[in-house]
């Protein structure tokens, strides 16, 4: 039951929450049930299994904490004296109001909205934590399933003459294949990442000499693989083909790094040194070089070389950025605030139809609107991720499959912030389901089908 459940709210996730902006249509929907969910998974929860996700259930309410004291009323003396206050101070003086008490955010209600959207990742920490070892280690697969249908949906929308029929949301990039999401650059960098994924099934087969049994997994695998790679390709999304290219190779070092299962028990342990590196190196020089080449063939190679950086609309507005992070990085504009706070320092000839709502630099918003707490709550995820990795590594010889998933899990991770540099993918519900899920399988990894045995056959003579 908890596993139907866990697919449910992957597919209500999707389906719902595939934009950032705070006016989709859907949110009300998903969130109630997103808190509905994570109340059920608390209350089938076996003693000690939350537990196991303490640490980002923790970052999590620490940034929730931050969020709610940057909501809280200050004394004028406290908040007019911030990084542009002053002129709101002023106004507040010009109009007559007196002392009113503001807080933090320069736009509350926006950062209530980042609140409130916290309670999507918690509900997949919890619901991962009531999942047993067989069903996280179907999470990969399901993920890459789900990668399908929206590379599917793409392509589709495309066949239509980009007719909006497809497209789920009101605000999105019409003609392009943006499937399951209303941004091209979001779904790009998803399709992309899942590269990783296919790349860790493979890996996982070899690792447990499974490459001769059965051939309809690989084979739907293998579908997908394609699906996601013409999508990423033809999606015009550079950052989607910068992460495109990083993922074919990454896929190609977890394969050639792997050893395959009868050889590692030939060798009684993985193999290690120049038999792994050196067809690892090659492998990723050639994935990266077949890709390579098929990117030139595609729409978003042709935005690359057709418009230069100058023209960026994230290059011109840099110095604003880059302004707003060294005036707010001690305590921030309030999360989800970026658009408010950006008008301060808008020069009157960018003044246009069109407005800028985020930074397309998540790494410098998450500066701007959430200062140093929020430098601290991700420098200290950062410092809990190395020594969980350095715990996992130091299983390798009993758990190599263990090592394989958590690597795959740390990479994808690891290009998701490479795409924020580049736009803002994990303010996108389901991109944060996708994270979060990722972290989690750091956090509390499946169990080996051996180890899983052996436990079943104790509690059996006990």
């Amino acid at each position: 039951m908890a596993f139907l459940v866990f697919i449910g709210f992957l597919a209500l996730v999707f389906l719902m929450g595939g934009g950032s902006r705070d006016d989709i249509a859907s949110l009300p929907i998903l969130r109630p049930a997103c808190a509905l969910i994570a109340a059920y998974a608390v209350t089938i929860a076996m003693p000690g299994q939350i537990a196991r996700i303490r640490v980002p259930l923790m970052l999590i309410a620490l940034l929730a904490l931050w969020m709610l004291i940057q909501l809280l009323p200050l004394p004028v003396a406290l908040w007019s004296a911030l990084p542009g206050r002053a002129a709101i101070a002023a106004t507040d003086q010009l109009l007559g109001l007196g002392d009113v008490w503001r807080p933090i955010s320069l736009s509350p209600s926006k950062t209530m909205n980042a609140l409130g959207s916290l309670i999507v990742p918690v509900a997949a920490l919890l619901l991962y934590a009531v999942q047993d070892d067989q069903a996280r280690r179907r999470i990969p697969l399901i993920l890459v399933a789900i990668a399908a249908v929206s590379a599917a949906v793409g392509i589709a929308q495309i066949g239509t003459g980009g007719a909006g029929a497809l497209y789920l949301y009101a605000k999105t990039n019409l003609g392009t294949p943006v499937g399951l999401f209303s941004n091209r650059n979001h779904h790009a960098a998803f399709e992309a990442t899942i590269l990783v994924l296919v790349g860790w099934y493979f890996a996982d087969r070899r690792l447990r000499a499974e490459r001769d049994k059965g051939a309809v997994g690989p084979l739907l695998i293998g579908a997908a693989l394609v699906l996601a790679v013409f999508v990423t390709l033809f999606s015009g999304s550079r950052a989607g083909l910068l992460i495109g290219l990083l993922s074919a190779g990454a896929a190609a070092a977890l394969w050639f790094a792997t050893p395959s299962g009868d050889r590692r028990e030939s060798h009684h342990g993985p193999i290690t040194g120049w038999r792994v590196w050196l067809p690892s190196a090659a492998a990723v020089v050639i994935a990266l070089g077949v890709v390579g080449y098929l990117a030139t063939q595609s729409t978003s190679f042709d935005r690359l070389v057709q418009l230069s950086a100058g023209d960026e609309l994230r290059v011109q507005i840099f110095p604003q950025i880059s302004a707003m992070a060294n005036d707010h990085w001690l305590f921030g504009t309030g999360f989800g605030a970026f658009e408010h706070a950006y008008r301060q320092y808008e020069a009157s000839d960018w003044l246009r139809s069109t407005y800028v709502n985020n930074a397309h630099d998540d790494w410098a918003q998450w500066v701007i609107e959430g200062g140093l707490p929020a430098i601290l709550i991700f420098f200290g995820f950062m410092v809990w991720l190395v020594r969980r990795l350095i715990a996992v590594w130091r299983e390798r010889e009993a758990r190599p499959g263990t090592v394989l998933l958590v690597a795959t899990a740390t990479l994808v991770l690891g290009l998701l912030l490479v795409a924020s540099v580049f736009d803002y993918p994990l303010r996108v519900p389901s991109l944060m389901v996708y994270a979060v899920l990722l972290v989690a399988l750091v956090a509390d990894p499946p169990l080996p089908l051996a180890a899983r045995s052996r436990s079943s056959s104790r509690r059996g003579r006990n």
